[in-house]
């Protein structure tokens, strides 16, 4: 059922300077007549869907790829290359709204948005409060893939088993400040969304005391090849990651601590500039068709958006809690909202000197 692939957020430099090559070469060279041109995060959608959409409808799509959310708004922002199709992060896309930064949708040409999950499309308001510019594309948690051999389950119902030395050198931590940070502010009881200048300042200083104990800071598949080969024991991961690594590692487990954890969600949107939105509202149906959505998670195993396809899945996938969390973990999590400039600031300073 699962297909070898890459991770979601992290792209190997063979497969990224292909990439690059590849979409330079396209940005440059060829006409935008028929061609689509996407920018998204690393693998975050199976190629085969690429072929057939070109099959189908004669639209060829170009894609360029970035590892983190920050990385996409840099390029895109810095006006190198024109994109018809952007997906990215709650909070970024947030920014990018503000910024004027976005086209709105025209959804009556992406008649397959209905099968968007009521919940999930009140979610998405968090950062499109009017459902103008958005498609969701895959959700989920932040939580802790621990081996169950090494690591005692009720460790792990606490941030706190990242930071009281009883795992030292066997911690993986997030390479993204925004989640590193979020898991520093919860375990010391602050709002994952603070601007509170004091409070940054002691998640960053908590960080700085874990960092003799932490192994690697590293994301996606980076991140659960360390559990699955015996190299870690605890690494903060993605809820979707921890499914693909049971799959490798059946000594693997996965928690959300009881301090809460956040909601992310990734979504689609057209940048104003796109020269070709009609192909990308073109594309956006497709993706939203419930046979390609199936698709798409049974690539990536991430919680889908799609009711029709939550509607087909069996008991045994439905059940599985680190793809569908329970409904409690609602109740305590936070969805990231967009800071602004100052905080941004604030937070890469502070992540920089974390990191030094």
């Amino acid at each position: 059922m699962k297909k070898l692939r890459f991770s979601k957020r992290f792209v190997p430099l063979v497969l990224a300077l292909v990439i690059l090559l590849t979409s330079v070469l396209s940005l440059t060279g060829c006409s935008s007549k028929q061609t689509m041109y996407l920018f998204n995060y690393g693998d975050y959608i199976d190629p085969d869907v690429y072929d057939l959409f070109e099959e189908e409808f004669g639209i060829r799509v170009v894609v360029d790829e970035y590892a983190a959310p920050e990385d996409m708004y840099a390029k895109f922002t810095a006006g190198t290359a024109t994109y018809d199709l952007i997906c990215s992060s709650d909070y970024m896309i947030e920014k990018l709204i503000g910024e004027g930064r976005l086209a709105a949708i025209n959804y009556e040409n992406v008649p397959n948005f209905k099968n968007m999950a009521e919940e999930q499309l009140n979610a998405a308001k968090s950062f499109d409060p009017e459902l103008r510019y958005t498609v969701p594309h895959f959700w989920g948690t932040l939580g802790i893939l621990y081996n169950t051999e090494t690591v005692a389950a009720a460790d792990v119902q606490s941030w706190d088993v990242l930071f009281n030395g009883k795992y030292a050198d066997r911690i993986i931590m997030p390479n993204s400040e925004r989640d590193a940070f979020f898991v520093a502010l919860t375990k010391l009881g602050y709002d994952g969304n603070t601007k509170n200048e004091a409070e940054l300042n002691a998640a960053a200083d908590l960080l700085s005391k874990q960092k003799g104990d932490v192994q690697a800071y590293l994301l996606d598949e980076a991140a659960r090849v360390k559990l699955e080969s015996g190299n870690a024991d605890i690494a903060v991961i993605y809820n979707g990651e921890a499914y693909l690594a049971f799959e490798n590692n059946d000594k693997l487990a996965f928690a959300v601590p009881s301090e809460g954890t956040c909601i992310w969600m990734d979504a689609f949107a057209i940048p104003q500039n796109a020269e070709n939105a009609a192909y990308a509202e073109q594309f956006l149906n497709f993706l939203c068709r419930a046979d390609i959505a199936k698709m798409n998670f049974e690539y990536i195993y991430y919680s889908t958006p799609n009711q029709a396809v939550v509607d087909a899945l069996d008991e045994e996938i439905l059940s599985e809690t680190a793809i569908f969390p329970h409904n409690s973990v609602y109740e305590n999590a936070t969805v990231f909202k967009y800071l602004g400039t100052e905080i941004e600031q604030l937070y890469s300073k502070l992540w920089k000197n974390v990191k030094a």
